[in-house]
């Protein structure tokens, strides 16, 4: 296969080397979903923007309406989308705070959510942090992980439209694959004397760390946005 690659460099764009490279050593398969619950949130605002804009109802509901519009916006807080992301999957949604977002209790697989609402176009490119990265945190070492299987842990990057609240894209890796990349970046920042570690990787990212790795991902693409 080298050589192919090797050859094929002669004649082709680096452009066109890196995608064919992509395609053959791929390593990514469709995600499973439950269907029903991937439009919820975005069907949910709509009604409250409705809600909002004819003006009809009782003064609280519109103030429900218009507090449900602010968190599903909201850049500090997902727990909305985490939630969600839990009944798409078909697992258990954990709501303590430093521990995993979800279990599969039957695979028994632990999950670490990373909902990110963008208002452009750059789905697979848009950086993805996790903020206070320590080595502790890198091993899962805490109280609140103590009786999951850590080591299969998996890694979901969901892209979210900001404005619609539509899940654009779900990416499923193991959590795995980022844990040198985390380290090294660790041992930077300490080297560096900066007060606060934050890694930072994007779904391009860790398709290629997963490539390398040779560990496969899942996915599931909404069709409106590919």
């Amino acid at each position: 296969m080298k050589d192919i690659f090797n050859i094929a460099q002669k004649y082709l764009k680096n452009v066109d080397i890196q995608h064919i490279r992509m395609t053959f050593l791929d390593k990514g398969e469709p995600l499973e979903i439950n269907d029903e619950f991937i439009n919820t949130l975005a069907d949910d605002k709509r009604l409250a923007i409705e809600t909002v804009k004819e003006n009809h109802q009782q003064p609280h509901i519109i103030r429900w309406a218009e507090s449900y519009i602010s968190n599903l916006e909201s850049c500090a807080s997902n727990d909305m989308f985490e939630n969600q992301l839990s009944k798409i999957l078909g697992i258990r949604n954990i709501d303590t705070k430093h521990g995993w977002d979800g279990n599969d209790d039957i695979k028994n697989e632990p999950y670490e959510y990373k909902p990110t609402k963008i208002t452009g176009k750059n789905y697979m490119g848009s950086p993805v942090n996790i903020n206070d990265d320590s080595e502790k945190k890198i091993n899962n070492i805490s109280k609140q992980k103590k009786d999951y299987n850590n080591e299969n842990a998996n890694f979901v990057i969901s892209i979210i439209d900001k404005k619609l609240s539509d899940f654009i894209c779900i990416y499923k890796f193991k959590e795995s694959i980022l844990k040198e990349d985390r380290l090294k970046n660790l041992q930077k920042c300490i080297s560096e004397n900066k007060r606060r570690v934050v890694y930072q990787t994007s779904i391009n990212d860790c398709i290629n760390l997963s490539r390398i790795q040779n560990v496969t991902y899942y996915s599931w693409k909404n069709p409106k946005y590919f």
